[in-house]
């Protein structure tokens, strides 16, 4: 059974249905990315390119999970990075420090249901 690849577009969709667990941040004005935060107690923040149709890339700014359809985790802290990115993340420790590939939506389902767990106070 092949998995299908999940997109930015696809990734808006699915982040619209977890309204109750995230929110839209902040939308950069080219629109080269969006920034999502999670309503929890650490709020973790993430963006990707919405309009990406060859795969998601996703920034964080905490370590990612070791799971099932989340590969190519890098660590971007103190590299050069798009300045959309310091556009769309809060700043302090809401930055971009990890790039990681989601690879489908399950794979984002369980991107978010991570942060949430480790989260809960």
């Amino acid at each position: 059974m092949k998995i299908m690849k999940i997109t930015g577009p696809d990734a808006v969709r699915v982040l619209q249905t977890l309204s109750e667990h995230v929110d839209i941040h902040k939308k950069d004005n080219t629109d080269k990315f969006w920034s999502y935060k999670l309503k929890s107690a650490k709020r973790t923040e993430f963006a990707f390119d919405p309009k990406t149709k060859e795969g998601l890339y996703v920034r964080v700014d905490r370590e990612p999970p070791n799971s099932p359809g989340i590969i190519d985790i890098e660590r971007i802290s103190g590299k050069a990075t798009s300045t959309a990115l310091d556009r769309v993340f809060s700043g302090g420790v809401h930055k971009a420090t990890y790039k990681v590939t989601i690879e489908s939506e399950t794979a984002l389902r369980a991107f978010i249901a991570h942060y949430l767990s480790i989260e809960i106070k």
